[in-house]
């Protein structure tokens, strides 16, 4: 049954990287950041550099399948109206999803590579680090 989503108040300061702030009903909701991060103590560069050469960015991200209903669920909403008075949200950042509605679907996936490169104790020059 599709309902009516009614919000007084919605103040948000910041809705960032692939956030979703959704007000109403949605069939699916879908949000996905790939991010990666580097901080160098010295400009240089090792030749190509992105997502590609991080398994990170390329592994399967295992799924959650829900057990079957162990009993039927019949749900009887008395109001067709989603009520919200106030909503006060902060931040949302990296794939993040704020909804107020009804949904089938919702997904959200973030994969976030961050490296720090810094100059060893020994010497000033930087070294190569890379992890998986």
């Amino acid at each position: 049954m599709k309902r009516t989503s009614v919000v007084q108040t919605f103040h948000a300061e910041t809705l960032i990287i692939s956030s979703v702030l959704q007000i109403g009903d949605s069939e699916r909701i879908s949000a996905r950041t790939r991010t990666l991060a580097v901080q160098r103590q010295y400009e240089l560069f090792f030749g190509p550099e992105g997502e590609q050469i991080f398994p990170v960015f390329a592994k399967p991200i295992p799924r959650w399948t829900s057990p079957p209903p162990v009993a039927a669920r019949q749900t009887l909403h008395e109001s067709p109206v989603i009520s919200v008075q106030s909503v006060r949200v902060l931040a949302i950042s990296s794939s993040a999803i704020v909804h107020i509605g009804s949904t089938s679907t919702a997904e959200a996936e973030a994969r976030i590579k961050h490296i720090r490169q810094l100059a060893g104790s020994e010497s000033s020059a930087p070294t190569r680090g890379r992890d998986s």
